[in-house]
C-alpha cells in the first residue's frame, strides 16, 4: 500500500467520506478469517495470518496459494477507493 492511500484513507475516515463503500467493504471483512479486532486500532487485516481464498481458511505460516493479511486499519482502508483487499475480495 502506498503512503498516499494511507493518507487518503485516514482523511476520508475523519471526514466521513465514502460511508457506503466503507460499509459494504467492512461487511466483507467481517466475514473474513483475517480480521482481527484490536483495542488500539479497531479492526485490522491480520498480518500474522495467511488466507486460502477459495476455501476461506487461514493459517499462521506462509504456504503456496495463501495470501498474507496486509496489517491495515480497516476503518481507513475501506474508505480509500484506490485500495483493495489483499485477498481480492473487494
Amino acid at each position: 500500500m502506498k503512503i498516499k492511500n494511507i493518507v487518503v484513507g485516514h482523511y476520508n475516515e475523519i471526514m466521513n467520506k465514502h460511508e457506503d463503500v466503507a460499509t459494504a467493504r467492512m461487511e466483507i471483512c467481517k466475514r473474513c478469517p483475517l480480521i482481527k479486532m484490536t483495542q488500539e486500532w479497531g479492526p485490522i487485516c491480520n498480518p500474522d495470518l495467511y488466507l486460502n481464498v477459495p476455501t476461506n481458511t487461514a493459517i499462521d505460516h506462509p504456504q503456496a496459494g495463501y495470501t498474507k493479511g496486509c496489517g491495515c486499519r480497516l476503518k481507513a482502508k475501506t474508505r480509500d477507493l484506490e485500495s483493495h483487499c489483499p485477498a481480492k475480495k473487494w
